[in-house]
């Protein structure tokens, strides 16, 4: 019911003769005010705080606990809103590796872009990894996120892949996916108490050995 009305809404809004819609006072204060929420959400969790509650999220947001609420009635809009937003930053931070270097030069390059982002990540994903199982749009997300890093490693790897057997190839590649992932990660940093440095080396040097480098 919330997205058809804030789709009608939209419609309304529309100018028949342009196309663009007519954006009033009073709709550019609410995308304010979302974005404020958005904004605060992310900026908890960032700093460790993994269930901040409606107050807590109104408090940061500059804005009273009554607006959470009124403008993310679904808590699942919410998640849907945060997680695009997390989204749209990373995506603007990545810096894909050069599938043409040769393989040490890879292994490092993948290895240390792979370490920046998990650690950039790392507060959101925890957060995420916590309700995935009672979220739908949590777990859409994190399915399309582990994809997306599977898909990669297997670019930038594909030629020493390629040259594998099919059986073998697969069980490579679901190493190699493993030794790069957020919970590998999580284990050096967390579970194991690695700095980053450390944690980025214990990756790089799994990567090399999976793929006959030292």
């Amino acid at each position: 019911m919330y997205l058809q009305t804030s789709c009608e809404d939209y419609a309304s809004r529309v100018q028949p003769a342009t196309g663009k819609p007519v954006r009033d006072g009073r709709t550019i204060r609410a995308e304010r005010t979302r974005q404020a929420l958005v904004d605060a959400l992310v900026g908890l969790l960032e700093e460790g705080e993994l269930r901040p509650t409606a107050e807590r999220i109104a408090e940061r947001a500059g804005v009273s606990q009554r607006s959470v609420f009124q403008h993310f009635p679904d808590r699942e809009v919410f998640f849907e809103a945060v997680a695009r937003e997390q989204y749209e930053q990373i995506v603007r931070e990545v810096r894909p590796v050069d599938a043409s270097r040769p393989l040490v030069e890879r292994i490092d390059a993948f290895t240390a872009e792979r370490a920046r982002i998990l650690e950039r990540i790392a507060p959101v994903r925890r957060a995420a990894v916590l309700i995935e199982h009672e979220s739908e749009v949590v777990a859409g997300w994190l399915t399309s996120a582990r994809a997306g890093a599977a898909s990669e490693v297997e670019r930038v790897f594909r030629r020493e892949l390629e040259s594998l057997e099919r059986g073998e190839r697969t069980v490579i590649l679901a190493a190699l996916v493993s030794a790069s992932s957020f919970t590998a990660w999580e284990s050096y940093r967390v579970h194991q108490g690695l700095g980053i440095e450390r944690s980025r080396a214990a990756v790089r040097a799994t990567l090399a050995a999976l793929l006959g480098q030292r």
